[in-house]
């Protein structure tokens, strides 16, 4: 199994492209598995899957109802913002505009392992989801 952990901070370059800790890097090139990313429906971030974690997704929700429209949302949410990325010899990958602007991502980022996938956030941004995410698990 190929998972995702530790956070690593990072910067964007002037060209767009975001280069990937060693330590996800090696679990991509691991893997030998198509890399995707994702606008989060929960946060204001990016989220990168490999290919049998998407492959997964996608026969969960083929299991709902056929006519159901949550199953048709969720496809569409997910499936039409979808993009394989295309990781160069030195661990990077040119970050759209599109998801740019999304995630509201400046020049200073943070890469959050979450298991079988990780996010990118703005560095400010991230960092204080982590800081929430700590604060909501004490309260429970």
């Amino acid at each position: 199994m190929h998972i995702f952990l530790s956070s690593f901070k990072g910067t964007i370059d002037k060209k767009n492209r975001i280069s990937i800790p060693s330590h996800f890097k090696n679990t991509i090139k691991k893997s030998k598995e198509k890399t995707y990313i994702f606008k989060s429906l929960k946060n204001s971030c990016l989220e990168i899957y490999l290919e049998h974690k998407i492959n997964s997704i996608i026969s969960s929700v083929e299991e709902e109802d056929f006519l159901s429209t949550k199953k048709d949302d969720i496809k569409t949410a997910i499936l039409s913002d979808l993009e394989e990325i295309i990781i160069d010899n030195d661990g990077r990958f040119s970050l759209k505009e599109d998801h740019k602007k999304f995630s509201k991502i400046a020049t200073e980022i943070i890469f959050i392992g979450k298991g079988n996938y990780f996010e990118i956030w703005d560095m400010i941004a991230g960092l204080k989801h982590k800081e929430i995410a700590r604060k909501n698990i004490k309260s429970i």
